[in-house]
């Protein structure tokens, strides 16, 4: 039978020199039969909770399912990686998920997923007395010695176990040169052999050390999975409690199932032993700068300036943290703001993890708070908070912070200002505003300019309505066959409908098609023989060749291409036709009239060579169809001007600004 000789000048604690055979029972050495010793004589001794309900197996790990599901995945595939690391805050279960994994590959009846927790190695790993299981503390273990002590470690294979593990706990406290030592045996370690690495801050541990393992993150426990686990711990041990009692216990936690066990068996402790109450709880856990921040947060919302500030200074004398002071009273005001905007309970208090009574306390002395104070506040307090740390006078900080905090206590926003008013018209002394002076009368100046301003919007509004029929009504022009026109003659030729678009023209449907005299047609309306073709056959699709061609540059129908007897009818003037009564109206009405002087702005500003050559009937008659084009995005942004300025929100906005007034903060 093969032997195996294991020693080490070296390491004569981690490898005693004995033999054994493969395929028998180890031998316990010196060193296990005197902890085993200690561990039967101190079986009396008492046990914090932290160390006793120590889970034993993944089944038995709370609130960290998806890393224990994938080990477990790993170990019944028997597809063992040979570097572990696991990542997470304090009290999530790193540690204990590296033992129970070291149990699992080392159990007799492994590798499996339920330790039989009877065999040696188990009991042995449990008790923390296994030869071939290496827990190494990385914050004390950080040079590189260390490491090679470690790598040499790695040559030996292990006493009795199926593999040789080790454990280096804080592993991101090794120096650079330890990292870059460990490296090299991270990569290709012996067969034998599993690293299992944990630490708190996955971002310290260098990316070259990371790519060599398989990284697990373990995230906080939630809160009401704590509270189930302590409440079973609990029925367990046959101590009575109050249910808000564990809440805060496990809210104080912060995810950290171990920082939870402490925690409660220190209240059990105060209350001895027998039935944990709300009152002791709060006792226990040292909650007195939490009673001072809420009275702080009362007087805050009350505007209580004397009392705020005579609370800080008890603060102060009883030795409590400024910052961590403000601190809680920040987080008082972010748990308003939630209960504010979702304004609905069972959401608030899983969110915010308050008791029912905090929560009622919270709603009831913020009732007079904006959501927009509040944010300000909130916001305040948390940059103080970080800005107190690098002053001496943490108390007159705070001071300064608190008082500016109450003067920002009347904010409103703009959508709560709206919604008093649509709600109360006369709300402002109902919340309790610190403004004792009323407000000045109305001014007649401000009601007459009020009124001009609703008044230019009724006369934009009849404008806008108006124009819409300016150039059928006015100039008789068909706009529809106009723009298919020039899109017709578009398509034969975009030069040619460029100069169509920008000539001006004063009539234009099926009996009368008439440009205006304007100089600058006689450049847009100047063509050749290719641009005459074009134009004539774009009139002819448009079936527009019956009509009178009226005008100077207007092109008019050629002798040989079409028998047409060209009528110039001096009756036919624009200024005629929009002085004739229609057949549905008999007389020209107001908003006509409107619509005339508004449609003027077109050519009002333009400036002729010579005026004796333009008929005065088209002075101001003509326009163009960029130019129609442009009226109708005009007309479209008054249109939509109009919609704007006749929301609700507006109008009220406008209602407010003749009746608040306004004063500078600065």
């Amino acid at each position: 039978m093969k032997e195996w000789l294991y020693g080490s000048a070296t390491y004569p604690h981690l490898c005693p020199v004995f033999k054994f055979s493969l395929g028998t029972q180890s031998m316990p050495t010196d060193i296990n039969l005197k902890r085993n010793q200690l561990t039967d004589n101190n079986e009396q001794n008492y046990i914090v909770l932290a160390r006793r309900t120590r889970p034993q197996s993944f089944s038995s790990l709370v609130g960290q399912e998806v890393v224990s599901n994938s080990i477990e995945k790993m170990l019944s595939h028997n597809k063992i990686p040979h570097a572990f690391l696991f990542t997470g805050t304090r009290g999530t279960g790193k540690t204990s998920s590296a033992r129970i994994l070291a149990k699992s590959l080392c159990c007799a009846q492994g590798p499996t997923i339920t330790p039989c927790q009877t065999c040696v190695h188990c009991t042995q790993i449990t008790a923390c007395a296994h030869d071939d299981i290496l827990e190494i503390d990385g914050a004390s273990h950080t040079g590189v010695d260390n490491i090679r002590e470690l790598r040499e470690a790695t040559r030996f294979f292990p006493n009795s176990a199926r593999y040789k593990i080790f454990i280096i706990d804080e592993v991101h406290m090794l120096s650079a040169g330890a990292f870059n030592a460990l490296l090299k045996t991270l990569e290709e370690p012996p067969p034998q052999v599993v690293f299992i690495l944990a630490t708190t801050e996955l971002h310290k541990v260098p990316i070259t050390v990371r790519s060599r393992c398989m990284i697990f993150s373990f995230k906080k426990i939630e809160t009401h999975v704590i509270e189930q686990h302590l409440k079973n711990i609990l029925n367990n041990e046959k101590i009575g409690f109050e249910d808000d009692a564990i809440t805060l216990i496990a809210r104080e936690a912060k995810g950290s199932i171990r920082d939870s066990l402490s925690l409660m068996e220190q209240i059990i402790a105060i209350c001895n032993h027998s039935y944990i109450s709300v009152e002791q709880t709060k006792k226990g856990l040292c909650v007195q700068g939490e009673e001072i921040a809420e009275k702080i947060f009362s007087a805050i919302c009350q505007k209580n300036t004397g009392e705020a500030l005579e609370l800080t200074k008890q603060a102060d004398l009883a030795s409590l943290d400024i910052a961590t002071l403000l601190d809680n009273i920040s987080q008082l005001f972010r748990n308003t703001m939630i209960i504010k905007s979702l304004n609905h309970k069972e959401r608030a208090l899983k969110l915010t993890q308050l008791l029912p009574k905090e929560y009622d306390f919270l709603e009831q002395s913020s009732q007079n708070l904006s959501l927009a104070a509040i944010s300000e506040i909130f916001r305040l307090l948390a940059n103080a908070v970080r800005d107190i740390a690098r002053t001496n006078a943490g108390l007159a900080w705070a001071e300064i912070i608190i008082i500016d905090c109450i003067s920002r206590a009347d904010w409103l926003s703009a959508s709560e200002i709206i919604s008093l008013i649509s709600n109360n018209p006369i709300s402002a002394p109902q919340i309790n505003r610190n403004i004792s002076t009323p407000l000045p009368p109305k001014k007649p100046e401000i009601a007459t300019t009020q009124a001009i301003q609703e008044k230019q919007v009724i006369t934009t509004a009849s404008d806008i309505q108006a124009s819409k029929n300016i150039n059928t009504n006015a100039h008789q022009i068909d706009l529809s066959f106009f723009k298919k026109f020039v899109a017709l003659t578009e398509q034969k030729s975009k030069t040619l409908a460029a100069r169509l678009g920008y000539a001006k023209v004063e009539h234009f449907d099926k009996n009368r098609i008439q440009f205006s005299d304007s100089p600058e047609n006689q450049s847009y309306l100047s063509f050749n023989e290719k641009d005459i073709e074009l134009y004539w056959e774009s009139i002819y699709e448009i079936q527009f060749q019956n009509a009178d061609f009226i005008g100077k540059y207007t092109p008019k129908p050629s002798l040989k291409g079409i028998n047409h007897n060209e009528k110039v009818d001096k009756s036919a003037n624009p200024q005629n036709i929009l002085q004739k009564k229609s057949p549905t109206s008999g007389k020209i009405s107001h908003a006509q009239k409107n619509i005339m002087q508004s449609f003027q702005k077109y050519n009002t500003a333009q400036s002729y060579p010579d005026k004796g050559e333009v008929s005065q009937s088209s002075l101001g008659k003509s326009v163009s169809l960029s130019e129609i084009h442009t009226q109708e995005k005009n007309l479209d942004f008054l249109q939509k001007e109009k919609a704007l300025l006749e929301k609700d929100h507006i109008q009220r906005l406008k209602k407010l600004a003749t009746e608040i007034q306004i004063v500078s903060i600065d």
